[in-house]
């Protein structure tokens, strides 16, 4: 390494460096550019004498000539000892019976296959009759004044004549959660001119939607009561 370029330009280095530091915060270009060229200087300097500084390389010597390898000689064809019968020629066994039985002709017995069981038709279950959801048609004349104001003729029945929780309870408990099918319903009872009339639409809701359960019995109560003040 040429120790004294690299001593030169350290001494420029720290002098430029000093120059920067002493004047204001920023770097101007040419200071930048003249920073830059000294530490590339410097760079090539430091690397020229690690490459000067290399071991030389030993000349590789070549290989040893391998001797080749002496031809294995293939060995005497074994004779075979017996002969080997051929599978065909199978000798034949005489059974207790008389019969003769050959092991070539031997057949695999076959698997019986078992009866499949027809598949179970599901019986449809019988529909509820009248009287089941009869008792829930039974009327009971109002015994004090709340009993009768709430018992007053409706002159249009419509959705929006049931309460949010009447709504919500008769959707989900009277019909299947649906709220849609609960609005068609109510538009449908609206339009006939009699009770008899609604009554028969309402024993066929009763009888899809399970009005005999425990469960739906005052909700199915109820909302009849509300349809009755309709034909009032």
């Amino acid at each position: 390494m040429d120790k004294e370029k690299a001593r030169v330009l350290i001494h420029k280095i720290n002098a430029l460096y000093k120059n920067i530091d002493a004047n204001t915060p920023g770097v101007s270009p040419l200071e930048r550019d003249l920073m830059l060229s000294y530490l590339r200087q410097f760079y090539e300097t430091i690397a020229l004498s690690q490459s000067q500084n290399k071991a030389p390389v030993k000349e590789v010597q070549p290989e040893k000539e391998v001797m080749p390898i002496k031809e294995i000689q293939p060995e005497k064809e074994i004779q075979a000892v017996k002969e080997v019968q051929p599978v065909n020629e199978v000798k034949r066994e005489t059974g207790l019976l008389g019969r003769e039985r050959g092991v070539a002709n031997f057949e695999p017995e076959k698997k019986k296959s078992e009866p499949v069981a027809p598949p179970v038709t599901p019986q449809p279950a019988e529909p509820l009759s009248d009287n089941e959801l009869a008792h829930l048609f039974i009327w009971q004349e109002p015994s004090n004044l709340a009993e009768r104001l709430a018992s007053q003729a409706i002159t249009n029945l419509s959705f929006s004549t049931f309460s949010m929780n009447e709504r919500l309870l008769y959707t989900n408990d009277l019909f299947g959660k649906n709220s849609a099918e609960m609005e068609e319903a109510v538009k449908m009872l609206n339009n006939f001119t009699h009770f008899d009339q609604a009554k028969v639409f309402l024993l066929n809701i009763g009888r899809q939607h399970d009005w005999h359960k425990e469960e739906r019995k005052d909700a199915a109560k109820s909302f009849i009561n509300t349809v009755r003040r309709r034909f009032l």
